[in-house]
């Protein structure tokens, strides 16, 4: 079940007529009803699969949260009576039994995560005499991250932990984020997911326009770009070279940013129409002038839950602290230093390209956005001697525009280990962009990829338009701003369903697709 399905169109509006009717201390039931509704329609096979994250991650935090307030407790009994040596050695001791309980339930969560994901994949690599295919259950890579980073918050006693089952239950499933997330903090999500919201047809008029927005963006762009990448990417990619491969990694871009942004805004109006508030996951990311930059501003929820549950951990771990300084004493503060950083980088960008698939693909992916990083961070010097050298670069329009699409062109590039199967593809269609000039049979055949004139047309005013509301968007939210009057918020939503319904990639030739994210 997806975003665009009448099945979810009609969840959701029956999901509303009975959530406002309801009391508001019963609402959140309505939320796990029709999340638990949801999964059940997506493939009541996947079911069992939640539930063991649901139970497991629930009676863990439990154990964690109790285990901290007796630690507390026992301290402050015996406050007078302990050294600080002894209360030192008690909390270890109890540290200990904590992280143990902690890692089975991590080990269990992400073993079973990489059994459904990644088993095909292994016996593939190492030749087994047989195969398994088994089907990933829906949203699987974001439950589960959700779910885990919860349980660490708690073991670090940032909160306790959620005692009502059911409150824990929804947090765990909201539906809305099942399909390609965002991936949510407890501490953020809790603060408008229980509490109820009051009717507020202002508030409805919001959601529905981010709703068909991100229809809009999926139906009229994404969907609309998909045939022409399955040619320019699919079995016979040899025959597409040199400018073709260009044109292909920009509109690739085009088309991942569409349908991903699009997901996302079509979740978080979904949630806004019952008064939640799912946390944002872009934030204009093609404006970005460094790689860096970048991942801050491309699937935030993914990269601060990456960056705080596995770089910051392993990089300030007490092996890792070890090792610099042992480099530092021998090396003094220069590269040979920075070796564990650049170590837990490349780590957590391994992890990262993996979790995004079974696949060397993915691997590759992750690990050349890390070494482009590494890279970045360690000309840092030499960048800030250059801009030192010429200061008045730096503020100059001209500059960061060019910094902008240098930016840009890098992370096309970066994708190509998205659209090419193994790096010899990867590595053809890259230097094919250096060793065959072909711009002219690209531009005076655009119309042998499957797309008419008018298609050309909607992809190029629809590009102008995502630009425009990504500027516009640097001033303050869109919506907020630019459709506060009800007339202008209704106005909108009426003419995006008009743009959906017209100009929508239907019919012939066309298949409303999944989400790209939604495998994950």
């Amino acid at each position: 079940m997806t975003f665009l399905s009448g099945g979810f169109l009609l969840l959701v509006g029956a999901l509303l007529i009975i959530y406002y009717v309801l009391p508001k201390r019963f609402r959140y039931l309505a939320l796990l009803g029709g999340s638990m509704v949801f999964y059940a329609l997506a493939g009541r096979a996947y079911l069992p699969f939640l539930g063991i994250t649901v139970l497991t991650v629930y009676g863990t935090a439990l154990l964690l949260g109790r285990s901290l307030e007796r630690q507390k407790a026992y301290v402050a009994e015996h406050k007078k009576e302990l050294t600080r040596e002894a209360v030192a050695a008690y909390k270890k001791k109890e540290g200990k039994k904590r992280t143990a309980l902690f890692l089975l339930c991590l080990l269990l969560n992400l073993g079973l995560l990489a059994a459904l994901k990644y088993t095909a994949f292994v016996l593939e690599a190492v030749r087994a005499p047989f195969e398994v295919h088994w089907v990933l259950p829906l949203g699987i890579s974001f439950y589960t991250f959700q779910s885990l980073g919860y349980l660490m918050d708690v073991k670090r006693g940032k909160y306790p932990p959620e005692r009502n089952f059911l409150r824990y239950a929804l947090f765990a499933s909201f539906f809305p984020q099942m399909i390609q997330g965002p991936i949510s903090r407890y501490d953020m999500l809790s603060k408008t997911l229980y509490e109820g919201a009051d009717f507020d047809i202002d508030r409805i008029g919001r959601g529905l326009v981010r709703i068909l927005w991100g229809a809009a963006k999926k139906l009229l762009v994404a969907d609309r770009l998909a045939p022409a990448l399955a040619l320019l990417f699919g079995p016979e990619a040899g025959s597409y070279r040199g400018g073709w491969v260009g044109l292909g990694m920009v509109l690739y871009a085009l088309r991942l940013y569409a349908d991903f942004t699009g997901g996302i805004d079509m979740a978080l109006g979904v949630g806004e129409l019952f008064g939640v508030t799912l946390p944002e996951n872009f934030d204009r990311p093609y404006l970005s002038k460094n790689i860096e930059e970048y991942w801050t501003r491309w699937h935030m929820t993914m990269g601060s839950w990456f960056r705080d549950y596995v770089f910051y951990p392993l990089n300030v771990s007490k092996t890792f602290l070890k090792w610099t300084k042992g480099l530092r004493a021998r090396f003094g503060n220069g590269f040979m230093s920075r070796l564990p950083l650049y170590g837990a980088t490349l780590v957590t960008w391994l992890l990262t390209g993996v979790w995004h698939g079974a696949g060397w693909n993915f691997a590759l992916w992750g690990l050349t956005n890390g070494v482009v990083i590494i890279i970045s961070l360690t000309l840092k010097p030499l960048y800030d001697r250059f801009h030192n050298r010429f200061p008045g670069l730096k503020g100059r329009k001209v500059y960061g525009v060019f910094e902008v699409i240098r930016t840009f062109l890098l992370m096309c590039l970066i994708r190509l280990w998205d659209c090419y199967a193994g790096p010899g593809g990867v590595w053809g269609a890259f230097s094919s962009l250096f060793t065959v000039f072909n711009g002219g049979a690209v531009l005076s055949g655009l119309s042998a990829l499957g797309l008419s004139a008018g298609d050309w047309l909607v992809l190029l005013v629809m590009a102008a338009l995502l630009l425009l509301v990504s500027l516009k968007k640097g001033e303050g939210s869109f919506r907020t701003k630019y459709l506060a009057d009800p007339w202008k918020l209704w106005f909108a939503a009426a003419a995006l369903l008009v743009l959906v319904l017209l100009l929508g990639a239907y019919g012939p030739g066309y298949t409303a697709s999944d989400f790209i994210y939604g495998q994950f």
